[in-house]
């Protein structure tokens, strides 16, 4: 099985950047969700934004489209190889793999 193109392991580079926006994915991911009675109601674009924001945050010179795109290809990449850690404490809805 070949990796998709938007799973991109973290440089050294960007490190501090990916780890920060995992985490930032994660905190708001859980408490999105732990804040909805039905977790279908629950948004998956809350836990996007507040990892583009952690970015954002910490590389300022970055536009807020690119803080987006290397949240985004972070948390791919998070999700697809720390699938286990990624997940836990998420409770299971359907639409993990």
């Amino acid at each position: 099985m070949s990796t998709p193109s938007a799973v991109e392991p973290p440089t050294a580079e960007n490190r501090h950047l990916d780890r920060a926006a995992v985490l930032a994915w994660r905190k708001a991911a859980i408490e999105e969700r732990s804040r909805r009675a039905d977790i279908k109601l629950s948004n998956p674009h809350v836990a996007e934004h507040a990892a583009a924001r952690a970015v954002h945050e910490l590389a300022p010179e970055m536009t807020y489209a690119q803080a987006f795109l290397l949240a985004d290809k972070a948390t791919n990449w998070a999700a697809q190889v720390h699938h286990e850690w990624f997940w836990r404490g998420i409770p299971d809805n359907g639409y993990c793999l």
